[in-house]
């Protein structure tokens, strides 16, 4: 019995070894060569043309001998078939662990099939989690090497989803927001065109004839005066019937009762503003943009994700909470906007039908196409902030940066232009050119090791960026803003992006005006503070040394009084503002004190948080709307504990008596716990 050197041991494997050795010899017809004895020179013609005519086994014998021939295979091939089969099976076999839902044979019934299937399926999950362990524990480590940002993140493959029904989409959207993008890719419904009829629900008509005349200023109190000119008597009574009345509460959390045949969120945004109810600002519409926003940006951090609350367990708070910051200015601004939008659509129109069709195309514009642009900015722009920040804590094993597009065809060609340019991690042109260079631009920055530079690359690269500099696409790009580095600056939108320009100079005004009735939280301070729920302070019986000998600890080399927030941000005041107020030598604050016993109550349990201007800083201009207030009410008082971000540090500035609210209670609502 003959061995094949090249099979591996085991019967089986000589088995087939053997098989396959028999089918070559036995499983193919042989062939007889016959040649005449006294010509030998045929004989080597024969031999030739055996040879180079096919495997198949021959024989060349005289013509005058007697051969027997016995064929032991039959003339269908069903060697060749039978060992092809086997083949098949034990490959299959070997790699999906089953034959049945390969090779449905004889016995294919539907129990055997789901049981081979299950087989199958464990065994693709058995190979999904092998590539995910080397990508992890192999790969990663590779690149973050290289500078990509990668750091704590890891690979995962997703789950599928389950298709939905129409009418499953339709229930979810009850209880979620689901993108109008989405449903039309799916569906492959285009948008509309301009003036092109839409298929819907028609929505009852009241003509209306509104003063064309009204002052378009926001600032004043003429839309309080509005009046309807030869209207029908009774005109403004039945709009009032056709918009079902909505209780202020809703105004924030989205749960208006309407009787609207689509309650979603563009018809009760559109409803308040016909009605009245918002004239400057809408809160929910706010909670809707700033929540999107605020999910994209928290895709880029590898931590715990609840609705859109973010689990603050890096190394880096403050950066994260100025983009947070950035992400609630935006969002008021173009809220701000968009209502102001929809309330000259209401003044211009002259009936309801003519109302609805221009605030359908405002909310269309800016909740669908324009937020969608937005959200993906502001996915990129994080991710690029984040990248520059860990880049610049690895300049001594990472000295040059590299800019990097995707490389597809949808660069565009002078961002491509600067496709492998590289420039020391220094360089000022990083501060202009550092991506995202335009909305939606995906481009990067990598980390370069100093062996990997040449004279000759950093001259070509700086004439390449002095090239891109003098482009038309950078002067576009320099006058949208977006000329700026913002992981040093730490920010997503430069004020000058946002819908109202140089946002916090000016906005602070604006908000000032929107009234807590408007968030959707009790606008009566006597009530917060007289409720028969609210808590007892107690008050602080030891000494303010006593409290920081208790409290404090020690951030590089200085001693800090550390509080924790409802967020889990660990804000620090140092020893000089804690002595300022605690003691009567400046402003008699030391009654303060005794308030000091709630301090970490307020901040890890507000009732309210504010977005908003704070004392002397209402002077300026980059403070505004830039203290975070966070106050609790209990019974007779309330208490406001106030932080800020100060040169990339998280900082407890005051906390203090709330005797005025109107002053406190303004700005920007950005939590609410009532």
């Amino acid at each position: 019995e003959g061995s094949n050197p090249a099979c591996p041991k085991g019967s089986n494997a000589r088995a087939f070894s053997n098989w396959s050795q028999w089918v070559e010899l036995f499983g193919q017809p042989q062939r007889i060569g016959k040649y005449n004895t006294f010509d030998p020179e045929s004989r080597k013609l024969l031999e030739d043309a055996f040879e180079h005519a096919g495997g198949a086994p021959y024989v060349i014998i005289p013509k005058e001998a007697e051969v027997e021939m016995h064929d032991t295979s039959s003339s269908n091939g069903s060697s060749f078939n039978e060992f092809r089969q086997a083949c098949n099976e034990e490959m299959l076999i070997t790699v999906s662990g089953q034959t049945l839902t390969a090779l449905s044979g004889e016995r294919g019934a539907r129990s055997l099939g789901e049981v081979h299937q299950d087989v199958e399926d464990a065994k693709n999950r058995s190979d999904l989690r092998f590539v995910q362990r080397v990508l992890n524990q192999h790969v990663i480590p590779i690149l973050e090497r290289r500078g990509l940002p990668v750091a704590d993140g890891h690979f995962v493959f997703p789950k599928s989803a389950e298709p939905l029904t129409v009418n499953e989409i339709v229930q979810l959207s009850d209880i979620m927001e689901i993108p109008q993008s989405h449903l039309r890719e799916k569906y492959s419904i285009p948008a509309p065109e301009e003036g092109e009829p839409i298929a819907r629900r028609q929505h009852q008509s009241a003509p209306m004839q509104l003063d064309l005349d009204a002052d378009d200023d926001d600032t004043d109190d003429d839309d309080d005066k509005k009046v309807v000119k030869n209207a029908d008597a009774g005109i403004m009574s039945k709009l009032r019937d056709f918009f079902a009345g909505a209780p202020v509460e809703g105004a924030s959390d989205g749960t208006s009762h309407m009787t609207l045949s689509d309650d979603t969120l563009n018809d009760r945004v559109i409803k308040r503003v016909a009605t009245g109810e918002s004239r400057k600002f809408d809160a929910e519409l706010f909670k809707y943009i700033s929540d999107d926003l605020l999910k994209g940006i928290y895709t880029v951090f590898n931590n715990r994700i609840n609705n859109v609350d973010y689990d603050y367990s890096t190394t880096d708070d403050a950066f994260v909470t100025a983009l947070e910051q950035n992400i609630y200015h935006f969002s008021a601004s173009k809220t701000l906007a968009e209502v102001r939008q929809l309330n000259q659509a209401l003044r211009e129109a002259k009936t309801y039908d003519d109302f609805r069709k221009r605030a359908d195309k405002v909310c269309d514009t800016f909740n669908t196409r324009w937020q969608k642009t937005e959200y993906d900015t502001a996915i990129l722009a994080a991710e690029s902030a984040s990248n520059y920040r860990r880049l610049v804590n690895k300049t001594n094993l990472f000295p040059y940066w590299r800019y990097v597009t995707v490389g597809d065809d949808r660069v565009r060609p002078d961002h491509a232009a600067l496709n492998g340019i590289v420039l020391p991690h220094k360089d000022p042109h990083w501060d202009k050119i550092w991506p995202p260079n335009d909305w939606n631009c995906r481009c990067r920055v990598a980390g370069v090791m100093s062996h990997e530079v040449t004279t000759e690359l950093l001259e070509e690269s700086k004439a390449a960026v002095d090239n891109f500099m003098d482009s038309a696409e950078w002067a576009k790009a320099k006058a949208q803003h977006w000329d700026v580095n913002r992981g040093k600056r730490s920010e997503i939108f430069t004020a000058n992006q946002m819908y109202i320009k140089k946002f916090p100079t000016v906005a602070h005004r604006i908000m000032s005006e929107v009234a807590p009735a408007t968030w959707g939280v009790e606008p009566s301070f006597k009530k917060l503070i007289n409720g028969d729920s609210r808590p007892e302070l107690k008050p602080y019986t030891g000494t303010a040394d006593d409290y920081w000998q208790a409290h404090r600890v020690t951030v590089d080399n200085k001693e800090m009084l550390p509080v924790k927030d409802y967020a889990g941000r660990t804000w620090y005041m140092s020893r000089r503002d804690f002595d300022n107020h605690t003691s009567d030598r400046k402003k008699k604050r030391a009654f303060r004190v005794g308030y000091m016993s709630c301090i970490d109550e307020v901040l890890t349990n507000p009732d309210e948080v504010w977005l908003a201007q704070e004392g002397k800083d209402t002077q300026d201009d980059e403070s505004r709307l830039n203290n975070w207030i966070m106050i609790r009410y209990y019974k007779g008082i309330a208490i406001a504990c106030v932080c800020k971000i100060e040169k990339n540090i998280l900082c407890f500035k005051s906390w203090y008596e709330v005797k005025d609210p109107r002053k406190k209670r303004r700005g920007i609502l950005v939590r609410k716990n009532m």
